[in-house]
C-alpha cells in the first residue's frame, strides 16, 4: 500500500543544498567574475612556466637586429607570471634582441603576480641598459595589467583601450544570514581568542573590527601601486597620484591627457617606436609564447563563455563541466587582494 501524498518527503543531503545554494549565490552578478578568476588561479596551478618557448616570426629582417614581442592575455595569475619569467630569461640570453614590446590584453589579476611580472621588466632593463621596452595596449590594460606596462619605457594605448583602474579589491562574500537560515553558527576557535585569525570569515557576521584590518593589508598594497605608478610615469603625469589613483578606467584619450601613457596608436606602431628607439634600420620582430597552451587563453578576458549551473552544484562552461567542491567553495570564500578590474 503506498503511503498518501505529502507524508514522507525526500531527504535532501544537509551539505548538498548548502554548497548547491552558496554556488548559486557566488554565481550571480559580479560574484561570477570573482569565480571565474579564483577558478582559473585553482585549476591552472599545476602549470609549470618553464615548459619551453614557442618563437613564431611576425616581420622578417636581420637575424642580428630582433625585437621580441610578449604577450599578456588573460587573468594574471601565479603560473602567467611563471611563464613571463621564463620567455624573459630566453630573451636575455638572447644577445641578437635589441629591444621588446609587451603586448598586453588583461583586466589585471592576482597582487602578486602582477608585481612578480613587473619586477622581472625592471630587471631586465637593469641588466640590459638602454633596452627598450614598448607596451601596447589592447582592449583592456587595466589594474594589474596597468601595473605590469608602468615597467616600460613607452607605453602606447590602442584608440579603443581601457586603462587605469588603479587600486586595489579584496572581495569578500558574506554568508552569515544563510548560514543562520540552516541553523549554522560559526564556531571557530583561534588563538589569541580575540585576534584577527579569522577575520573575514563567510560564515560569521561582519566585523567592523575585522574589517578596519583587512583595509590596512589592502591599502599598503594600494600604496605599492601608486609607487610604480609614479616611478614609472614620474613628471608625465599631469595631475595628483591621488586624484588618478582612485579606481576609475581610463579610455585612451583620457590616458594621454593624464600622462599614463605616452601615445595613441596601433600594435605596429608599438614595433616602430621600439626598432627606433634600439637604433634598428631592418629589425625582425618575434613573437614569443609558451609552449604549452595556457588556461588562461581558454578562459580569456575575450571570451564568450557560456555558463550553466546544474542542480548539484556542477558549472557547465564553454561544454566542460566543473564540479563545486567544498575545496573550491573554500577559495571563494576566503579574502583575497586583487588588481583586478571587475567592469567587463
Amino acid at each position: 500500500m503506498m503511503p498518501p501524498p505529502g507524508m514522507f518527503k525526500p531527504q535532501r543531503s544537509f551539505t548538498r543544498a548548502i554548497f548547491t545554494t552558496l554556488a548559486g549565490l557566488i554565481l550571480t552578478g559580479s560574484i561570477m567574475l570573482n569565480f571565474y578568476l579564483l577558478l582559473a588561479v585553482s585549476l591552472s596551478s599545476g602549470l609549470s612556466g618553464g615548459q619551453g618557448v614557442i618563437r613564431t616570426v611576425i616581420t622578417e629582417g636581420d637575424d642580428s637586429q630582433q625585437i621580441a614581442v610578449v604577450p599578456i592575455k588573460g587573468m594574471i595569475g601565479q603560473p602567467t607570471a611563471e611563464k613571463f619569467d621564463a620567455i624573459l630569461t630566453t630573451i636575455e640570453k638572447d644577445p641578437t634582441i635589441k629591444g621588446l614590446v609587451i603586448e598586453i590584453e588583461t583586466p589585471g589579476g592576482g597582487v602578486t603576480p602582477s608585481d612578480q611580472m613587473y619586477a622581472r621588466v625592471m630587471r631586465l632593463r637593469a641588466q640590459k641598459p638602454n633596452f627598450p621596452v614598448v607596451i601596447t595596449m589592447g582592449q583592456l590594460a587595466t589594474s594589474g595589467g596597468y601595473y605590469v606596462a608602468c615597467a616600460g619605457t613607452h607605453l602606447i594605448a590602442q584608440p579603443t583601450t581601457m586603462t587605469g583602474n588603479i587600486g586595489v579589491l579584496m572581495p569578500r562574500f558574506n554568508v552569515a544570514k544563510l548560514a543562520d537560515k540552516y541553523g549554522i553558527e560559526e564556531a571557530t576557535i583561534t588563538a589569541p581568542h580575540q585576534g584577527f585569525k579569522n577575520a573575514g570569515s563567510m560564515f560569521a557576521p561582519v566585523d567592523a573590527k575585522d574589517t578596519q584590518y583587512l583595509q590596512t593589508l589592502i591599502d599598503e598594497m594600494y600604496g605599492n601601486f601608486k609607487t610604480v605608478v609614479i616611478t614609472g610615469r614620474g613628471a608625465k603625469l599631469t595631475s595628483k597620484i591621488e586624484e588618478i589613483a582612485d579606481g576609475r578606467v581610463f579610455t585612451a584619450t583620457q590616458a594621454k591627457t593624464l600622462g599614463l601613457v605616452d601615445d595613441i596608436g596601433y600594435a605596429e606602431k608599438a614595433y616602430a617606436h621600439a626598432a627606433k628607439a634600439a637604433g634598428l634600420t631592418n629589425p625582425t620582430f618575434v613573437r614569443y609564447s609558451p609552449r604549452a597552451p595556457s588556461f588562461f587563453d581558454a578562459f580569456s578576458a575575450e571570451s564568450k563563455s557560456n555558463m550553466k549551473v546544474d542542480g548539484a552544484g556542477g558549472v557547465t562552461i564553454n561544454g566542460i563541466n566543473v564540479t563545486l567542491d567544498a575545496g573550491l567553495l573554500e577559495e571563494l570564500g576566503r579574502p583575497r587582494a586583487l588588481y583586478l578590474w571587475r567592469g567587463q
